[in-house]
């Protein structure tokens, strides 16, 4: 049986779903993270090991076209780098794009539209007039506003201000600290610069869990990350210069989770964008590989 691989490769995670040629999925399994820009052996390791694990079930020589969605791959040389390693070791057609856009053509097809993505990052892709554009996405370093992993760090460096003045911790903060296993300035120093990402984001459910219970502190920050995702989207849309009604997509573990974000995420565009349509279905990016296949059929 032919089939079609889509990989959509982020700070967190990495997912793989072979879809049959009438775009049904028949295949998933989820791997760990793939950022080059944090570690490219772990990413390409992850990437190779969960394309053999699929190919090994349904046969290399069925495969008709891999893509794969990877955060941060447009920076350096990621893009030819990892294009040749697998098409070196599975002599499979393969494209590599920036993960919000092959996320954006399972969402919008080949439709004009934008897609918000608030996950480990955030980032959002514009599609116009068959053209394409991210705007934000930075990374962590000169970004990310919005994301998991930036609202986390928030947290943590209001943590450290307080240290600083020998102010007492709020209980949000006390949980973090308790998370990572300790206050001192060693603990917290060894735990934002010792770690991955993913995992730094990964604590971002403590603070949805603060939220559900009435916390303040941890409600303002939801709805500050949703206030930074709305301006991205706005700035998005004047950007690319849309009149009238758009589309907007919004994925990610940060919009799934948290209603508060959310809340306030629509009540900022709500202000500034008169018509929109908002798609908010969880849709794997992985699905843009039957659209980009499609778009080479036609």
């Amino acid at each position: 049986m032919k089939y079609l691989i889509g990989i959509d490769a982020g700070g967190t995670k990495t997912e793989i779903i072979a879809y049959g040629l009438d775009y049904n999925p028949i295949y998933r399994k989820i791997g760990g993270f793939g950022n080059p820009a944090v570690n490219l052996d772990k990413t390409l390791k992850t990437i190779v090991t969960l394309i053999d694990d699929c190919t090994s079930e349904f046969g290399r020589n069925n495969c008709q076209l891999i893509v794969i969605g990877m955060a941060a791959v447009e920076t350096g040389n990621y893009v030819k780098k990892i294009k040749k390693e697998v098409e070196s070791i599975f002599t499979i057609e393969t494209i590599v794009l920036n993960d919000a856009e092959l996320a954006c053509k399972a969402y919008l097809g080949s439709k004009d539209g934008m897609l918000v993505i608030a996950g480990t990052g955030s980032s959002c892709f514009v599609q116009k007039s068959g053209e394409g554009e991210i705007v934000g996405g930075w990374s962590h370093i000169l970004g990310d506003e919005g994301s998991g992993y930036y609202t986390v760090i928030e947290v943590f460096k209001n943590i450290v201000n307080k240290y600083d003045r020998n102010i007492s911790y709020d209980s949000l903060s006390k949980a973090m600290l308790e998370k990572i296993g300790g206050s001192s300035r060693s603990d917290i120093m060894n735990f934002i610069y010792s770690n991955e990402k993913n995992t730094i984001a990964g604590m971002f459910p403590i603070i949805v869990d603060f939220s559900l219970k009435g916390d303040l502190y941890a409600i303002n920050l939801l709805e500050n990350a949703g206030k930074y995702l709305a301006d991205l989207t706005c700035v998005a849309y004047r950007k690319k210069d849309f009149r009238g009604k758009v589309t907007i997509g919004i994925k990610g573990g940060v919009f799934q989770h948290s209603t508060y974000m959310v809340s306030a995420y629509m009540n900022e565009i709500q202000k500034h964008l008169c018509n929109f349509d908002i798609i908010n279905e969880d849709i794997s990016a992985t699905k843009g590989v039957c659209e980009i296949y499609d778009e080479f059929q036609k």
